[in-house]
């Protein structure tokens, strides 16, 4: 970087990390090879309803007998307009898959925004596990944001 020193820009990723605020910070955090990826591929018109198209990358070696996602569906005015549970399980360990779900009762173009709220469930073959949150990031290639 031209003109600032890279101390500076060190102490400023430090702080923003404790800082810890902001939801983009959040969304944009690096995918490590222990971070399980999900991505809202694609949104479709289906009968007056939206349906998502979700890649879920998983490249760890747990194998996710529950995957439960709390969704939260905002439309172009910023009104939450639906609140999902999305079942994604099986997520295989290793292995990339693709999962599709409808949003009933609304249209594609009125989508704006989803939000990753909570897991209400997440487990492997040893039980429930907790801070799945902190063991995903979000992306979108759709039309609509899809964050945490």
């Amino acid at each position: 970087m031209v003109g600032i020193a890279r101390g500076t820009v060190a102490s400023v990723v430090v702080l923003a990390a404790i800082m810890g605020g902001a939801g983009a910070w959040a969304q944009d955090k690096p995918a490590t090879s222990k971070t399980i990826t999900l991505e809202l591929n694609k949104l479709e018109p289906v009968d007056g309803s939206c349906r998502a198209y979700m890649v879920f990358a998983n490249p760890t070696d747990t194998s996710f007998t529950t995957f439960k996602l709390d969704v939260l569906v905002f439309d172009v005015d910023g009104v939450i307009q639906k609140r999902l549970a999305v079942d994604a399980a099986p997520l295989r360990p290793n292995k990339t898959s693709v999962k599709l779900f409808d949003i009933v009762g609304v249209t594609c173009d009125r989508i704006d925004r989803l939000l990753l709220n909570d897991f209400y469930d997440c487990g492997d073959d040893t039980g429930r596990l907790t801070g799945c949150l902190d063991r995903v990031v979000t992306r979108s290639r759709a039309n609509a944001e899809f964050f945490m």
